[in-house]
């Protein structure tokens, strides 16, 4: 597939490649001018995926799932981030029925969306830094950098242009 050459207006519309954490394909670009003083004759070169920034934001209600974050007192200072189509309460309760958990887990905090899945793999990739162990959705990080995160990258599964 060959690149094509948008405006920086018609970029704003996409998410640049250096903010996809799914390493999607270059479709678009845009070239702007250097201002840095001695490459006044350089262009600066920004790559775009075709994922849209406002996907959602024609769709009625609030979104139907939820990227959620758990805790669980048996295991401090690890938070379980994942995502629901039910309520995030719900979850924490199907979570807490495992045999091997002392103490139910709690709901500490969680983001309504369209596409929890999506934006759970993105948040997983961005925050694998913090993951306990590659199998499982469990990350030793500040709950406030975990809920900026989600936050962050919510927008972009929202309806909300506010977020």
């Amino acid at each position: 597939m060959e690149l094509k050459l948008i405006t920086e207006e018609e970029a704003k519309q996409y998410i640049p490649c250096k903010e996809d954490f799914f390493n999607r394909p270059s479709v678009y670009y845009t070239l702007t001018p250097d201002t840095k003083p001695g490459r006044e004759h350089w262009e600066i070169v920004t790559y775009y995926t075709a994922k849209k920034r406002n996907e959602y934001i024609n769709r009625e209600g609030a979104g139907t799932s939820w990227v959620y974050i758990l805790s669980n007192p048996s295991i401090p200072g690890l938070y379980k981030i994942g995502y629901t189509k039910d309520t995030p309460d719900q979850r924490a309760k199907e979570v807490s029925r495992g045999t091997g958990i002392a103490m139910p887990f709690v709901v500490e905090w969680a983001f309504q969306c369209f596409d929890g899945e999506m934006l759970e793999h993105e948040v997983h990739k961005c925050l694998e830094n913090y993951r306990e162990n590659t199998r499982r959705e469990f990350f030793r990080i500040d709950l406030n950098e975990a809920k900026k995160t989600i936050e962050i990258l919510g927008k972009r599964y929202t309806n909300n242009l506010d977020i």
